[in-house]
């Protein structure tokens, strides 16, 4: 089978033995192209998962090294993928849950994107399924991934095949610890990479994203946020209502946002500046010198005050950005009205920082 010596798969696990991590393991040893290595890294399981993985460890394809870690104190999602993450030996690393389904092209697709040696990341598509009767929802719209939509979303990380240096670009816990405590790893890699205008969409879903109640990940249905008029109106009538309620709680989520821009900024200028240094004749460096970032910058600005004046600039800014704030594409009149509309729609989206709706 062909091989890429490139790629890492970067994979945490936690009491999966009983969660589907064979079928996971057995789509990852199927691909079309098998990557290098793979890097497990499990967070103090206490059943079968060890045993499970050095069976697969002992029956992998010729050339796939896989190299398991336990970790000693449990660690969490965020702690332990950035952990695995810097443990790869490969230049491209395809982030792994324990319990999903690779269809088999996912790392032969996603590498090719990679190709382009200044691409910090490629994504691809998942499609939820259950087979425990959990309600899974798929917007089969062709998403997208600028950095004024992940403010708001991220792409999840199983989609993600990432280049290792952005890990450069990723602060520590001790340097950042509120973005830690509010966003997961896979929120900083997107929009890193995303501030770095360097972020490619694979328009194919190459992931099956298992959902079950039990799953770290598991968001429950809400039957108000189907597209629908109805809660639209409603989701605008509870924004206006619990406005002052809620901002605040807003206002520290955004600010944690903002201020991890704000590092990711300094060190691609950091980091720039030093490889000119070394090389004068090279290629620029992605940065997050652009356009994009700079209006990002004045948006996460105004998501983190409150006031007339602050709507205003959501406002303008929603309104410029109407065809890629959203999930996918909208068509005026239809995306200046969601726009004008957002930021009351948010307070819903959001009403899960005070802890109820």
């Amino acid at each position: 089978m062909k091989q890429n010596k490139a790629v890492s798969v970067v994979m945490c696990t936690y009491n999966g033995a009983s969660r589907h991590l064979r079928e996971q393991l057995d789509s990852i040893f199927s691909q079309t192209v098998l990557p290098s290595e793979v890097v497990v890294q499990d967070d103090c399981s206490t059943d079968d998962t060890m045993a499970v993985l050095e069976e697969y460890a002992a029956k992998a394809p010729d050339g796939v090294a896989v190299r398991i870690y336990q970790n000693k104190v449990q660690q969490g999602i965020n702690r332990n993928f950035f952990s695995a993450m810097r443990r790869a030996r490969g230049e491209l690393i395809a982030v792994s849950d324990q319990d999903d389904i690779w269809l088999p092209t996912k790392i032969e697709e996603q590498a090719r994107e990679m190709e382009d040696g200044r691409l910090m990341m490629c994504v691809c598509r998942s499609e939820p399924f259950s087979e425990t009767g959990a309600p899974v929802r798929y917007d089969r719209r062709c998403p997208n991934c600028n950095l004024v939509r992940l403010f708001y979303a991220s792409m999840m990380g199983h989609c993600q095949m990432l280049r290792r240096t952005l890990l450069d670009y990723i602060p520590s816990e001790a340097e950042h610890p509120d973005i830690y405590r509010r966003t997961c790893y896979d929120v900083m890699t997107a929009t890193a990479a995303a501030a770095l205008d360097s972020i490619r969409l694979v328009d194919r879903v190459l992931v099956r994203q298992r959902r079950y109640e039990e799953a770290a990940t598991y968001v429950k249905y809400d039957a108000r946020r189907v597209r629908h008029a109805d809660n639209a109106a409603f989701m605008v009538w509870y924004g206006i209502r619990n406005w002052h309620r809620v901002k605040p709680w807003m206002n520290a989520h955004f600010r944690a946002r903002a201020e991890f821009l704000e590092w990711v900024w300094r060190k691609s200028m950091e980091k720039d500046a030093f490889m000119r240094a070394r090389h004068a004749d090279m290629e620029a460096t992605p940065t997050a010198d652009n356009r994009i970032f700079a209006d990002g910058v004045r948006l996460l600005d105004a998501e983190c005050r409150s006031g007339v004046g602050a709507l205003m600039t959501l406002w303008r800014y929603y309104l410029k950005y109407r065809h890629v704030i959203f999930y996918t594409y909208e068509r005026d009149p239809i995306a200046m009205l969601r726009a004008l509309l957002h930021p009351f729609m948010q307070v819903y989206n959001y009403s899960y920082l005070v802890g109820k709706r």
